[in-house]
This record gives C-alpha cells, structure tokens and sequence, in this order.
C-alpha cells in the first residue's frame, strides 16, 4: 500500500488533570487553520511549545496521541499549542502554505499572549517526521525574515518573532536523496514509491520525482535558508527508521554547523524506528527538557 493511501485512524492524546484547554482556537481563516492551547493550572507566563504532528503533509490531527511527549512538559510549567494545517494533495501542489501557516501560529499567540496566559518570550518549536521540516522550515525563514508561502488571511501578519529553540524528531529534509541514504544503510524503505511522483515527498512537490525536481527540493530543505541567525537545533531520529533514513538528521547536523557556526546536537537512537513510540521513554524526555530549558529565558 502507498504511504498516501494508508488509512488514518485519529487517537486521542492523554490530557494531565489539572490544565486549562483551549480548543478548537482559530488562528486564521483556513479550513484547517485551528489549534489547541493547554495551559498548565497554578503556572503564570507560560514558556510556549508549539508541537507539529507528522504525516507526510497527508494527514493527521492536532491533538492526537502524538501529542502525548509533548504534553509532559505542562508539569515543568510549560502551555502546549497543536495547530492544525492544510495539507498536501495528488495533483495539487499546497506546500509551503503549512510555513504560512505557522507564521500566523505565531503571530496569533504573540498578540493574544495575555489571554492565555502564555510567554511570547518564550517559544519553542517540535516537530516529529514532517512536522519536523515544518518547523525547522518556519524556524529558518523566520531567523532570515523570510516570507516562505503564503495564506489567503488578510490579518495574517508579516512580523518575525524570535524562536528560542527547535527540535527535529526524524524529519524528512532533503527529499530528493532518500533513495541514496537507504542504499548507504541497507535498508529497505516501506514504502516502494519512495523517490517517486507519488511518494508523500513528491506529493509535497507537486506530485513530482525529487530528482527530477532541483528547484522544489532546494526550497523545501531547512538548511538553505541557515544563517548564523538561526535558533539552537536538537535533532533525534532512530538508526532503524525506514520511511526517512536517519542519514537526513546526521546531513543536516553537518550543515547548520557549516552554516550557522554552532553545533546542533543529534540523538541518534539505536534500534528506533519511525514514529513516536520508540521516542517516548524518560531519557528522552529529559534530554528535550534540557535542551528546551537551556534557551528559555
């Protein structure tokens, strides 16, 4: 079965007692342009995590169980936001709206930050597979005061707040060497379109190969847009992983320390494959938190 064709079954996330929620929030006039707001009881000025669920820009839902890593964070004093955005679709070329989208995401917490009782000072973006280029995407463009994408919301607004941090959960982010890196692994992808027109990266690009598509895959790579602006990168990904192979996060290590002058930490996980099962366990709970509390004012 193609990866585009695979059913979507929506789990919810396990919410802790004791938060406020906000759901259902409009940030902009889309569709799908709603989030979520979880807000911690007894906590005042929240630091923000914005946390982008995955699934090759096709599918899935804000709030779902892959929230569930990320919901930890409300007993360190931390308000957890999940947006939704519009997706990709066969034939229909819709990326990078989603960096649009999470522009007015923030532009929409910064000006109502005292309603929710949330930082603006203070925001840190995740992202796990697709969400991670999302984020890492917004992340660039917005360090460079880029306007990558665009939404049809005349409130959407082109100021450029600051990100404290970002964090990379096996992201798919040079999209046209899938093919190579799983070859350089051994491993075979699940997924037997992959490097075709109709895998969810060439869904992404206009339902076209990555190598015959330079251009799209050129904009699509976070690393283009890396300046010595860019915010401090922690990347995760696992060494079994056979929809992205990990090789994306090791690539793109290398090149935000060729290109920003820092290091950008990696958590390469032996053994772990796709998904956030393999990623829920207490180490890397507390590596995140550390992480995230180090750029935290």
């Amino acid at each position: 079965m193609l990866f585009k064709d695979k059913t979507y079954k929506y789990i919810p996330a396990t919410v802790p007692e004791k938060v406020k929620i906000f759901a259902d929030v409009r940030y902009a006039v889309g569709e799908r342009n709603k989030l979520d707001i979880y807000v911690p009881e007894g906590y005042e000025n929240c630091p923000i995590i914005i946390d982008i669920y995955g699934g090759g820009m096709i599918r899935g839902q804000k709030s779902s169980h892959k929230l569930n890593p990320s919901l930890r964070f409300l007993h360190d004093g931390f308000a957890i936001v999940s947006p939704d955005y519009s997706f990709n679709t066969v034939g229909k070329r819709t990326f990078p709206v989603q960096i649009a989208e999470m522009r007015a995401v923030l532009n929409f917490l910064i000006q109502n930050s005292d309603k929710y009782g949330i930082d603006r000072e203070n925001i840190t973006l995740i992202g796990e597979s697709s969400g991670a280029q999302i984020a890492l995407l917004t992340a660039a463009t917005i360090s460079e005061s880029l306007l990558l994408g665009r939404i049809a919301d005349s409130t959407e607004h082109t100021s450029f707040p600051k990100i404290n941090s970002v964090i990379g959960m096996y992201g798919p982010y040079k999209v046209d060497e899938f093919s190579k890196q799983f070859a350089q692994l051994n491993i075979t992808p699940q997924f037997s379109e992959t490097g075709e027109a109709q895998s969810f990266e060439g869904i992404m690009l206009g339902t076209r190969r990555p190598d015959k598509s330079l251009s799209r895959v050129l904009q699509a790579d976070p690393a283009n847009y890396f300046s010595k602006n860019m915010p401090p990168l922690l990347l995760i990904a696992g060494t079994k992983d056979d929809v992205v192979p990990y090789l994306q996060s090791v690539s793109l290590a290398e090149k935000y320390q060729k290109k920003v002058g820092k290091v950008a930490e990696i958590i390469l996980i032996e053994n772990a494959h796709h998904g956030p099962i393999d990623f829920d366990t207490s180490e890397i709970y507390d590596k995140k938190l550390n992480f995230i509390q180090r750029y935290t004012k």
